[in-house]
């Protein structure tokens, strides 16, 4: 289009944008966000005209930023400037006692999308899910409590359908992964 098309900051004024594995992102890229954390101008592709954009970032990573900034894979300029505050999330095996919450809001959830009821989920069942190690963290708690409640023919979630479903998933990720948990 002539003038550029809107990008992602133009379409968050006002808001704000998720970036989600920061890390990844190339130096390029890099220097361009922190000229655009600057002042907040930017040129849209294709665009001769500086526009403004008032939006807050969130930026998120599963890797070690300093020891990226170590080793010069990630500009240290940009890290203190998203650096404002750090939250640390633990790993799912590190927080079990959020485990019963997110079953219910994932399992809501799958259940709308499949557009059948909400199934309980038997004691039994809780158990193996809060004692399971989620190598996948919570990505993968969502996806097998879908992938149960898209094949759920009662009202229950029980133990026996969460192993099945669990060690299907451990046989597509390969030998190279331990599949001694206690959820077994």
């Amino acid at each position: 289009q002539k003038g550029g098309k809107p990008g992602l900051f133009e379409l968050a004024n006002g808001g704000t944008i998720f970036l989600d594995e920061i890390a990844e992102m190339s130096t390029y890229l890099q220097a361009k966000l922190l000229r655009f954390l600057q002042d907040f101008s930017y040129r849209r592709v294709g665009g001769t005209t500086e526009l403004k954009a008032n939006v807050r970032i969130i930026s998120a990573s599963h890797q070690n930023l300093p020891n990226l900034l170590e080793n010069k894979l990630f500009r240290e300029d940009l890290y203190y400037r998203l650096n404002v505050l750090n939250l640390a999330l633990p790993p799912l095996r590190e927080r079990r006692e959020d485990i019963p919450l997110l079953v219910q809001h994932f399992i809501q959830n799958a259940a709308q999308q499949v557009n059948q009821n909400v199934p309980k989920v038997s004691d039994l069942a809780m158990v193996t899910l809060q004692t399971y190690n989620w190598p996948g963290n919570i990505r993968q708690l969502q996806n097998i409590l879908f992938r149960v409640v898209a094949l759920n023919t009662s009202e229950q979630i029980d133990k026996t359908e969460l192993v099945s479903a669990l060690s299907q998933f451990e046989q597509n990720i390969g030998p190279t992964t331990s599949t001694s948990h206690s959820a077994k």
